[in-house]
């Protein structure tokens, strides 16, 4: 299947990541079949591409009046056999659960074109394992999208041992045709390549409060006006090359037996784990999330998004 070839795409999940890539989809020119479990549950992810259509159109990050144009792209199926069937691409984001994803994967391989795309936007499970059931595995690949799709731009392309020289670089084309940026990676990893990192960020956060070092607070600021303000230009490797090799080597030597080297969620995140504090969902986590500042900061954060992707946009104009 080459991208040219690519006009219908089943989008398997309706939820946080289903209805975003249902939304760049169906504004990229695709035609969407949108699977669901339930007819609620196609509503909700129905309103969510509305107000992911709106969220653009009020930004200026497309024409307004193209909604109606989006939505009449998307069809909405209960059925996994109605949504693939004789699809080109097959782009699966249900709940992470390898059961029910190799199950969503037999039933979409059954009805969708031969040689269609196979996609799963899974970070956290075995790619090989999720494929493992299919009867044609070459076809079989990992498009793993951030959380929101439409404002997170980068989306990881991910090869299986048995995935066909070019089914990769077919995917990337697709992320690209959405306006997205690929990132493809030479072969498959537990947990692909940016969670990875995000982990190992995440579990020496953790650590140096878990010392008594700093406070959340304090961590989480020095990282977001240093490291976060730097990597937006520069990633990890590409700074170690500015700074110095000679230099953050014997960085490396002298702090890397004394990082974290837990293996579990560790005290403080556990704490709030045994309290049923989950963040900011619960209202509370390691920080308090009373109402007015959650919403505060989700909007933040959002605002703070958007203006990167214009910033991407005028880029790719210019």
């Amino acid at each position: 299947m080459h991208i040219q070839e690519i006009r219908t795409v089943a989008c398997l999940g309706t939820g946080t990541m289903g209805h975003g890539i249902a939304f760049l989809a169906a504004k990229a020119g695709y035609d969407v079949r949108f699977y669901g479990r339930t007819s609620e549950s196609l509503e909700r992810g129905m309103a969510s591409v509305k107000r992911a259509i709106a969220l653009y159109e009020d930004n200026d990050l497309m024409p307004k009046g193209r909604g109606d144009e989006i939505t009449d792209r998307i069809q909405c199926f209960t059925r996994i056999e109605d949504a693939a069937k004789g699809a080109d691409m097959v782009m699966e984001s249900v709940v992470e659960d390898l059961a029910v994803k190799q199950h969503v994967f037999a039933e979409a391989e059954r009805h969708c074109k031969k040689g269609a795309l196979l996609a799963t936007d899974t970070s956290g499970l075995s790619l090989s394992a999720i494929a493992a059931g299919l009867k044609h595995p070459e076809y079989f690949l990992g498009i793993h999208f951030f959380t929101p799709p439409y404002l997170m731009p980068v989306v990881e392309v991910c090869p299986t041992g048995k995935t066909q020289p070019g089914v990769c670089e077919t995917g990337a084309k697709w992320v690209r045709s959405l306006g997205n940026e690929p990132v493809v990676l030479e072969k498959e990893m537990p947990g692909l390549l940016i969670n990875r990192i995000q982990a190992a960020c995440l579990r020496e956060a953790l650590h140096i409060v878990e010392k008594g070092w700093a406070s959340a607070e304090t961590v989480d600021r020095a990282i977001a006006l240093s490291l976060g303000r730097r990597y937006l230009v520069t990633g990890p490797i590409e700074s170690a090359d500015m700074g110095g090799l000679d230099i953050l080597s014997s960085m490396l030597k002298q702090l890397a037996p004394t990082l974290g080297q837990r293996t579990d969620a560790g005290p403080v995140m556990q704490s709030a784990l045994d309290k049923g504090d989950l963040g900011m969902k619960t209202g509370k986590g390691i920080y308090d999330w009373p109402q007015e500042t959650a919403n505060a900061r989700r909007l933040a954060r959002e605002q703070s998004l958007i203006a990167f992707l214009k910033a991407d946009i005028s880029k790719k104009q210019a």
